[in-house]
């Protein structure tokens, strides 16, 4: 009985081996495209594959109204860029009143105060403009992210902001030679989380 039970445990433990625990939290990262044009926003697959490195952080942007590689529902913008064509009256005049929350314009409503980054590499191009890419939570007093948790939610979107070293963030992207640090400084690199981020890192000051 006990060798029945030992072998058990055994096996068991090598299952847990073979398949270690998934590390909780996970995004759908895309590049940014315009489905009206059928091309990325301001040219971005004329830089060809882009390597978007473990680390990168992104921002709380605002409310999506469509996908990650599409959020603000541009292939539906009216000409003039104020609104959108072909959709209901009613979800124009509530995707207005989100963007205002966005914005600003509703002392009513508080703005998540969340960022997160990937925890691994992945390259995207215009063949593969998207990927899901594992996430972690980031905290800062610096930059006042205070969401250790960030749920699964599909009308909220995050944006390229930094890249995080050595548990510091780094907000630049002046290297327009770089595919990764061009897309990400014109705002052409959205995620959303489509597995609730439930672990965190805390980022520290520069000395």
């Amino acid at each position: 009985m006990r060798r029945g039970i030992w072998l058990a445990v055994i096996g068991l433990s090598l299952a847990l081996a073979a398949h270690p625990a998934r590390a909780g939290g996970q995004i759908e990262l895309c590049l940014a495209r315009h489905p009206v044009e059928n091309s990325f926003v301001q040219n971005a697959a004329a830089h060809g594959p882009i390597h978007v490195p473990a680390g990168t952080a992104l921002n709380y942007a605002g409310h999506a109204f469509g996908p990650a590689s599409d959020p603000l529902d541009r292939a539906h913008a009216a000409p003039d860029g104020d609104g959108w064509r072909n959709i209901p009256p009613a979800e124009e005049t509530r995707r207005r009143d989100l963007q205002m929350e966005d914005i600003g314009g509703d002392s009513r409503y508080h703005r998540p105060q969340a960022a997160l980054m990937t925890t691994a590499a992945v390259t995207l191009s215009p063949t593969r403009p998207c990927a899901q890419v594992g996430a972690t939570a980031l905290l800062s007093d610096d930059w006042t992210w205070t969401m250790d948790t960030i749920p699964a939610r599909p009308d909220m979107y995050f944006q390229a902001y930094g890249t995080v070293r050595g548990n510091q963030l780094d907000p630049t992207f002046n290297n327009d030679a770089d595919p990764f640090q061009w897309t990400a400084a014109h705002g052409a690199l959205n995620a959303i989380v489509t597995q609730t981020v439930d672990q965190s890192l805390t980022l520290h000051s520069p000395d």
